[in-house]
């Protein structure tokens, strides 16, 4: 896991309920399998969580905070196609746990992170109207592409995406 801030413990929470929602549905893991597969207590876990959804919106954030410090992705000053570029390259990475959020129901985690780092970056340059207008936009174009299950590549994404923006 990166990022998350949750230690060695937390890592192996998170490690788990990926597993696990790789083989059943998220609403039918129970913390006490969660906490048997990961190895910990359930004191354990509710040190580090609150909940289940708590667990994927750390995980979330822990691999949307590495992947801006990383990649230095800018939508103010790059190209709205290296913006896209980048961004769904990253995701493009994590397809396989999209499909299973989406699946889940859970694709709000992602939208939620999404709003969260692009509000906290941006909120002295652009007001709440266009922070939602771009994050919404963002967010639903993310969503059709993980059902349409991923049909075009990221460059051809950003291409579209700069395309639809530039007029």
């Amino acid at each position: 896991m990166r990022g998350g801030g949750t230690g060695e413990c937390g890592a192996y929470i998170v490690t788990a309920l990926l597993q696990l929602m790789q083989k059943k549905a998220f609403d039918r893991i129970s913390i006490t399998e969660l906490c048997r597969k990961a190895g910990v207590s359930r004191m354990s876990f509710y040190r580090y969580f609150e909940s289940k959804e708590d667990v994927l919106k750390k995980w979330c954030a822990g691999i949307t905070d590495w992947f801006v410090a990383e990649s230095g992705i800018n939508y103010r000053n790059d190209s709205m196609e290296l913006y896209f570029n980048t961004l769904f390259t990253q995701v493009l990475k994590y397809r396989e746990m999209s499909f299973i959020l989406q699946k889940n129901g859970l694709l709000w985690i992602v939208k939620d992170d999404i709003d969260r780092v692009f509000f906290e970056t941006y909120r002295d340059v652009y007001d709440e109207y266009k922070m939602h207008f771009i994050t919404g936009g963002i967010f639903n174009v993310y969503t059709l592409w993980i059902e349409n299950g991923l049909r075009e590549t990221p460059e051809e994404l950003a291409l579209k995406l700069s395309e639809i923006l530039e007029k």
